[in-house]
């Protein structure tokens, strides 16, 4: 029986969203320097990890990273819902929110393809610590800090998906477009902890991803701000909509 409910723009920008945080995860500045984030939070070494009670400290490295994901979804969030009221704020002039964030997203696609040159986005803004603060709340801190800070890498993703939020209708758009960025995140991320004793292996065997996670978030990027400044946007998800009704 065919279904009459559409995919609507919220849930296209949710997948959007879902799938950079996904991609963030492995840029160039990032997936490399996971095993680093867990080994600080957690304060377990690689050592430590593979020795017989591996599966105690696999719960000590689950449980900070939990605590690390929520401070930097915290910052996140708290983004999306400031983005969404400035948008809501300018909904009078959304037309020109709309043309704005689509030439903003389509340099933003550019600067991923190597194609423009953006210099400050290339200066690593991130706040060192030189000793983690204790107990959970200290991945809680280090989260926050991580989200930030790795401009280069969150930066550009993380700014695409704040100008779609601005384009939003409400705040709860808001806040569900950033906690779907950040689940995407979260997700590589928490199972990077799981499988801390052979992430070494897989980063190595695998190192190569970051080369086209970047590439296909500029194409994203691109393809998402011609439809908002060309105002086709709702028009294409709409009939992507009908395309995947059943």
């Amino acid at each position: 029986m065919a279904s009459t409910g559409l995919i609507s723009s919220t849930d296209f920008t949710g997948i959007v969203a879902f799938i950079s945080g996904i991609l963030s995860f492995f840029s160039p500045c990032i997936l490399p320097l996971v095993p680093s984030y867990l080994i600080f939070i957690s304060g377990i070494t690689y050592d430590d990890y593979k020795k017989l009670q591996s599966m105690k400290y696999r719960k000590i490295v689950l449980i900070h990273s939990l605590a690390f994901i929520v401070g930097f979804s915290f910052v996140f969030i708290a983004l999306g819902v400031s983005s969404s009221a400035l948008g809501k704020l300018l909904s009078n002039y959304q037309v020109y929110v709309m043309r704005i964030g689509g030439f903003v997203l389509i340099i933003l696609g550019l600067y991923y393809l190597d194609v423009v040159k953006i210099p400050f986005l290339n200066r690593e803004k991130v706040f060192h610590l030189q000793e983690k603060p204790v107990g959970l709340f200290g991945s809680f801190v280090i989260g926050v800090t991580f989200s930030l800070g790795w401009t280069p890498c969150v930066g550009p993703a993380l700014s695409s998906i704040l100008i779609i939020a601005s384009t939003t209708e409400n705040i709860w758009e808001g806040i569900y477009l950033l906690s779907l960025y950040s689940l995407g995140l979260a997700i590589p991320f928490l199972i990077s902890a799981l499988l801390f004793d052979q992430l070494f292996g897989l980063l190595k065997k695998y190192s190569s991803i970051v080369k086209y996670s970047m590439k296909i978030l500029g194409v994203l990027f691109i393809v998402i701000g011609v439809l908002f400044f060309s105002s086709y946007w709702s028009l294409v998800v709409g009939k992507i909509g009908q395309l995947l009704t059943f």
